[in-house]
């Protein structure tokens, strides 16, 4: 039995949102020619899982756009990210963990303080 060690140092929030996304590097099934949709599950200033619906390798880079995590603010989330992970979660759904690699600082503010919110309201 394999044994998963957690390797996330930033507190995550929870969410349901959707967000599109383009692989800009991928050697195995080609970069995306446009944008796809995914849907956020959680998301921390470190990082975020998405549900996606083809396999995303390990090592590629993604750029993401995620609308209005917090309906009230309707702030948009652009960054770039890096495949961490990516595996088969249902019929035909898969769960990739993107971890950021070009962030804006207040970005990660945002980011900050939806977990914190989050962590309050528990």
């Amino acid at each position: 039995m394999m044994s998963y060690m957690e390797k996330r140092v930033d507190e995550r929030a929870d969410v349901t949102t959707s967000a599109k996304f383009k692989i800009l590097s991928d050697s195995e099934n080609g970069a995306s020619n446009g944008y796809e949709e995914g849907t956020i599950r959680n998301i921390s200033k470190g990082g975020l899982c998405i549900q996606v619906l083809r396999k995303i390798t390990e090592g590629n880079v993604v750029r993401i756009e995620i609308p209005g995590i917090d309906k009230e603010s309707g702030r948009t989330i652009k960054a770039f990210c890096e495949v961490q992970w990516c595996v088969k979660s249902g019929d035909s759904n898969f769960e990739a963990g993107l971890s950021f690699i070009a962030l804006k600082e207040e970005d990660v503010d945002y980011l900050n303080a939806i977990v914190a919110k989050q962590k309050r309201a528990m």
